[in-house]
């Protein structure tokens, strides 16, 4: 080192010395290491010390001096002097190996540099200077190129003659590691604390006396019990005395292992719950017992579960034994493994005789059948599930042929065939019926081909009655519209002569039944026409606002007589394809037969609603209306809603006429009606263009 300042002359001396020998003894004598200061040097060192205040030998203060400075210098911990302006005068080799600094990096320089602000400040804060000594602070210093170092810090105030400081010494102990296995001690502390504390499992830890000294919170949760419930409390409350009884019997802590057990324990509010016990015990390193873990896991609804299919397995075994058909469970050589006591009222074999042997081995099995059975087998397998059934002929213990129905499901566990399931279903009896149904079945079969003949020479008669029918009405209609003609013509024109009022009245009523049957002969020939299948219409794209606009006008005199109003509710531009002189025809039949339903003034109202490729017009009057039973008729051919009304131009063909036209133009029409003097509507379908 460079000369020293006066401060360290004047350590050297006897007293600093002695004092500075104290404060590194008692800093360090929880090392003792075998170089340390002996307690007989220690107290020839006081001696000489207590008597410095007389003249003092030199040889021996430089013996003295020699033997610590070699500790001084040669001791694994770093010490540093300070004199009073707080500047390091000195130092030990150590003090540089652990801060990684030299002579010109300590020497004079601020002690206060050797550590980060905020540590420095606490270290200030202990006021070592007024107090004198502070032993075992615990503080950081920095490491040059290396950051931050955890030291235990020990300082000690110097004092020189008449009490003056003078500097002070640091013990710097290197406690890195230490911190280090401290934190990796607490990282692992505080992740075993979580585990112990977050786990869905319930934990108790109980010392030397069974009593119960820490827990995780799943346990309060469990248990519904609190710290007051459970600290220091014996860990037998936990559990009824019958259940603690039958724990204690198994002598857990004289075997020493880990030990796992279905127990029960209490709630706070006495509820009893099944639990899934697990207790390990704890030894000490000289193998004495202080203590145990108990972990244990809340089984009541899984208990409950058990117990339920406990009552399923008895329930399905009630019907398994008691139903109709015999039900066989199979291994995968053919062996029967269960089988219910139906076996014995099917073939004479009780279930005892069965099970474990094979039923071709044991003769129930036709050898002819055995195929048919194996290929069922292979189908079940393959399939996984239930095949077709199959019959198969058995034989009886008594030597009889008995028939049955037969039917497999493979069983199937973690994705392997574990066997069969076999159901067979006695169809001896069933047998012998459906042979008797095969023989009634031919009979039949021949008497229905005599009647297929008879009704298809009835059907032949009928179509030519049929046909002679629409011949007679179209010659009819056509020989009666030949006669009427010139009646037609010359009735008004003799009418409008006449001149005599009763001859003219008679005249007037005699065209109007001319008319009527020209009318009737019409409609029967427009009906006949649209019925027949050989019909093609002439399908256009019409604008139906357009068409009802024209139809309302040809009714336009018999709106005026009564005083009706039509309301026309279709919008423009609304497109069907139709047949335009058919659909003349309906509006024309409908619109008629609303004004007829209209007694002396009302509304009619037609609107227009479409559905997907269709389009729904109504035609709705608020005239007479008709009941339920009439609404089943009133398409039907020559039906009049009131044959009381003489109306003598009404022949009951007009709604007739529409539905057939209707019905050729891919639609539908029906009628509504709340009742009588209610109104009706009329509803049918075109599709839209």
């Amino acid at each position: 080192m460079k000369d020293e300042p006066e401060i360290v002359k004047e350590l050297r001396e006897a007293e600093k010395l002695g004092l500075l020998y104290n404060m590194i003894k008692n800093a360090m004598e929880d090392l003792k290491e075998p170089n340390m200061i002996t307690n007989e040097n220690l107290e020839q060192s006081n001696h000489f010390i207590e008597k410095s205040s007389g003249s003092i030998n030199e040889s021996h203060i430089g013996n003295i001096e020699e033997k610590y400075k070699t500790i001084f210098e040669n001791y694994a911990i770093g010490i540093t002097l300070v004199d009073n302006k707080e500047r390091i005068i000195s130092w030990n080799k150590y003090t540089e190996e652990l801060l990684n600094m030299s002579q010109n990096d300590l020497y004079l320089q601020s002690v206060s540099s050797l550590y980060p602000p905020e540590e420095w400040l606490k270290i200030r804060a202990e006021n070592v200077r007024q107090k004198g000594i502070k032993y075992r602070l615990e503080t950081k210093m920095i490491k040059r190129n290396h950051g931050l170092i955890d030291v235990e810090l020990s300082l000690c105030v110097l004092k020189g003659k008449e009490g003056k400081t003078v500097g002070s010494v640091g013990i710097i102990k290197d406690i890195s590691k230490l911190k280090e296995k401290e934190r990796e001690l607490k990282t692992s502390e505080e992740r075993y604390r979580t585990i112990f504390e977050n786990s869905a499992i319930a934990i108790t830890l109980t010392d030397e006396n069974e009593r119960i000294i820490s827990w995780n919170k799943y346990t309060e949760s469990l248990l519904g019990m609190g710290k007051e419930d459970l600290f220091m409390k014996p860990v037998k409350s936990l559990y009824p005395s019958k259940e603690w009884k039958r724990i204690r019997s198994e002598n857990i802590r004289q075997k020493g292992l880990q030990h796992q057990m279905e127990t029960k324990m209490h709630k706070k509010n006495n509820k009893i719950i099944d639990v899934d016990l697990s207790l390990s015990v704890l030894k000490n390193h000289d193998g004495k017992v202080y203590g145990s873990i108990g972990v244990f896991k809340d089984t009541t609804n899984r208990k409950q579960i058990e117990e339920e299919l406990k009552k399923r397995e008895e329930g399905f075994r009630i019907i398994f034994e008691n139903i109709h058909d015999t039900i066989a469970y199979m291994d995968n050589h053919g062996r029967v493994i269960d089988i219910n006591n139906r076996v014995e009222d099917l073939c004479g074999y009780a279930p005892e005789e069965l099970i474990g042997k094979n039923f071709v081995s044991i003769g129930v099995i036709k050898l002819r059948e055995v195929p048919k059975m194996i290929k069922l087998f292979k189908n079940s397998i393959s399939n996984g599930k239930t095949v077709n059934l199959i019959d198969l002929e058995l034989i009886h213990k008594n030597g009889k042929k008995i028939f049955v129905e037969v039917g497999t499901r493979a069983i199937i566990e973690n994705n392997k065939i574990k066997g069969t399931v076999i159901i067979c279903r006695d169809r001896t009896e069933k047998k012998k019926a459906e042979i008797k149904l095969e023989e009634a079945h031919k009979k039949l079969e021949k008497f229905n081909q005599i009647l297929e003949k008879k009704v298809s020479e009835r059907t032949a008669e009928v179509e030519e009655l049929l046909r002679q029918k629409d011949e007679f009405i179209f010659r009819l209609s056509h020989d009666l519209r030949t006669p009427l003609t010139p009646l037609v013509a010359f009735l008004p024109l003799l009418e409008k002569k006449e001149k005599d009022p009763k001859t003219k009245e008679n005249i007037s009523l005699l065209n109007n039944k001319v008319n009527t049957l020209k009318n009737l002969i019409e409609k029967t020939l427009k009906f006949e026409r649209v019925y027949s299948t050989s019909e093609i219409l002439d399908v256009a794209d019409l604008d139906l606002r357009e068409e009802v606009e024209a139809c309302i006008e040809n009714q336009q005199s018999s709106i005026n007589i009564k005083d009706i109003q039509f309301f026309n509710n279709i919008k423009d531009k609304t497109f069907v394809k139709a047949d335009k002189l058919y659909l003349e025809e309906v509006l024309n039949n409908l619109f008629s037969n609303s004004i007829k339903n209209i007694q002396d003034s009302g509304i009619i109202t037609i609107n227009a609603k479409k559905d997907k490729e269709f389009l729904t017009v109504s035609v709705k009057d608020n005239g007479i209306g008709i009941n339920k039973e009439q609404i089943d008729h009133i398409f039907e051919e020559f039906y009049k809603t009131d044959f009381s009304r003489h109306d003598f131009n009404s022949i009951g063909l007009g709604l007739s006429i529409c539905k057939e036209i209707i019905e050729k133009h891919g639609g539908k029409i029906w009628a509504e009606s709340k009742g009588l003097k209610k109104g009706t509507t009329i509803y049918f379908t075109l599709k839209l263009n």
